[in-house]
């Protein structure tokens, strides 16, 4: 209730119906009461949906890694992956074959972390 008395307009509602149901009577009590249930069914969705949203968008702006760990890792990655690369490019085929593996992971390298920022 604490809610209800700290808006005023919603005061002003609650005790203009109270005044009406007093000077229609009581054939219209249902009428008046259902339409504060419905007043305050309204306001109950609208907090709930505001909760619901910053709640939702909280969440949400957690949800990711963030682009530093994912950048490290990716680093890590491409670094485990070259020597085992490097070493059958070496043995395998020609040495100037290395640094065509060696300019592969790095174009990889780059264009992921470009990737990253859009």
């Amino acid at each position: 209730m604490a809610h209800m008395t700290s808006n005023p307009h919603r005061s002003d509602e609650i005790a203009a119906a109270l005044k009406a149901s007093r000077e229609l009577g009581p054939e219209y009590d249902e009428a008046l009461a259902a339409s504060l249930v419905e007043r305050i069914d309204d306001t109950i969705e609208d907090r709930v949906r505001h909760h619901v949203a910053r709640q939702t968008s909280g969440a949400s702006a957690r949800a990711g890694m963030p682009s530093n760990t994912v950048r490290f890792v990716l680093s890590v990655v491409c670094l485990g992956v070259s020597i085992p690369l490097s070493a059958v490019a070496a043995t395998l085929g020609s040495p100037g074959m290395l640094p065509f593996v060696w300019l592969g992971l790095i174009a990889f390298y780059v264009v992921s972390v470009v990737g990253l920022r859009r």
